[in-house]
């Protein structure tokens, strides 16, 4: 039986109408988040497990199961972090997505936020990469223009914020300690002990955790639509953007 190979990522890279709201929308654009918004954070980990959905690094760890490790009513907030780093030398994936398809970035993040129970989601840029926050920027301010961003997503009561960072321009931020401390305003160096679990080590009384963006954007549809697991379907495996979760 040969596996059958569907573009999902990439499927609608050819309309150039989806960089903008208004085409993203007219291809089933924020249908994932709708329905996540009518699930509880629980659900949501628990449809991204059954989905079979892993991450885009070597280990290809289960997103659901790393979605869960973020402990619950801890009292503490929740960040979203979005690695759009990408300083790895000839590693320009990441570019292609942001350049042609924005909003399927931050519709993934937004449901990666409301399956930790995040508020506020931070898109880490390249500092290299101006044309690219360009576009961010102005995807950004039509979701929340559009209600998929803000103190009301979707009329749900629920807020999500997204906020913009530039690097500038270091290449070790990439990986995720520099990152999160140039994040924070310190000098973009890896930690001297890192996190031997992110979700569950305490440093600084923050906590951090880290997967592969790509896990939030295609919930979208391997989880959110409906994708049957154990269907003979040849599963994408492009484009990893990393994501990183923390919690302070």
């Amino acid at each position: 039986m040969s596996l059958r190979f569907e573009p999902r990522i990439t499927r609608d890279w050819a309309d150039p109408s989806v960089i903008g709201l208004e085409g993203y929308v007219a291809k089933g654009g924020y249908q994932g988040l709708s329905k996540a918004l009518a699930m509880t954070d629980a659900d949501i980990v628990e449809v991204v497990k059954s989905s079979g959905l892993r991450g885009r690094g070597g280990a290809g760890f289960p997103a659901g199961m790393k979605w869960g490790f973020v402990p619950r009513d801890t009292g503490k907030p929740t960040y979203v972090v979005v690695n759009f780093d990408e300083s790895e030398p000839g590693t320009c994936n990441n570019r292609e997505l942001v350049e042609r398809d924005p909003h399927r970035l931050l519709e993934g993040m937004a449901i990666a936020a409301l399956a930790i129970g995040c508020e506020t989601a931070y898109l880490y840029v390249r500092g290299e990469y101006l044309w690219q926050s360009v576009v961010l920027e102005r995807a950004i301010a039509e979701a929340y223009a559009a209600g998929h961003l803000g103190p009301d997503v979707q009329g749900s009561g629920k807020r999500i914020d997204a906020v913009l960072h530039r690097g500038a321009g270091a290449y070790i931020c990439g990986e995720e300690t520099a990152l999160l401390n140039s994040l924070e305003g310190l000098r973009g160096q890896p930690r001297l002990r890192p996190l031997r679990d992110p979700a569950d080590k305490a440093l600084r009384e923050a906590r951090y955790w880290h997967l592969r963006a790509m896990q939030g954007v295609n919930a979208q549809f391997e989880a959110l639509e409906a994708w049957d697991p154990e269907a003979p379907e040849g599963r994408d495996l492009d484009l990893p953007v990393r994501v990183a979760l923390r919690i302070r």
